[in-house]
């Protein structure tokens, strides 16, 4: 398995894929939205805003749009996001994975595992990864990845219907290897 990943600005044509499945992505997580939460209401009495939210992450100096590819096939995308304000002076850059897609064909053979890792260790400093107490699939995705990764050095909390894993990378090539 080669799992790389290549920022979704270099070429029109992964932002065009990114935009293509977007909608797959936003249809899973309306079933899991389905089941009462209401954590993701980006359809619905306002109308799609797909294209608005896609052209943020392309525009936002703060975001960070990534693709993953499994032997140079794309296999999902990522959001990186950054905090509004800026952390002190002296403090690590916070990172927050604000999406995260696999699609379902490339599933359950580990690229999501090695991609997150990849981009952990691309984005040195503080990271959040939050997921919706009802979708068990990320949760459980989310804290068997991060466990691995921090080899059990992080913390997390469940607000607010999320689960919350909060921890410290760094771009060194040892730490969070598989």
């Amino acid at each position: 398995m080669s799992v790389t990943l290549r920022d979704a600005r270099a070429l029109a044509e992964d932002r065009g894929w990114i935009q293509a499945v977007y909608p797959e992505y936003i249809e899973e997580l309306a079933e899991v939205s389905r089941s009462g939460t209401g954590v993701f209401p980006i359809t619905g009495e306002h109308g799609p805003r797909e294209a608005e939210l896609l052209a943020r992450w392309f525009r936002d100096d703060r975001s960070h749009p990534l693709l993953i590819l499994e032997a140079g096939r794309p296999a999902g995308f990522a959001l990186v996001s950054r905090p509004l304000v800026a952390p002190p002076m002296g403090s690590v850059a916070g990172f927050r994975m604000a999406e995260f897609f696999i699609r379902s064909a490339f599933r359950r053979r580990g690229i999501g595992r090695v991609a997150a890792g990849l981009i952990f260790s691309r984005f040195a400093g503080q990271w959040e990864v939050r997921e919706a107490t009802t979708n068990a699939d990320a949760v459980n995705f989310w804290r068997r990845t991060v466990m691995q990764y921090t080899r059990g050095d992080y913390e997390e909390r469940v607000r607010d219907g999320e689960v919350r894993q909060r921890f410290l990378t760094t771009n060194s090539p040892g730490l969070g290897r598989p």
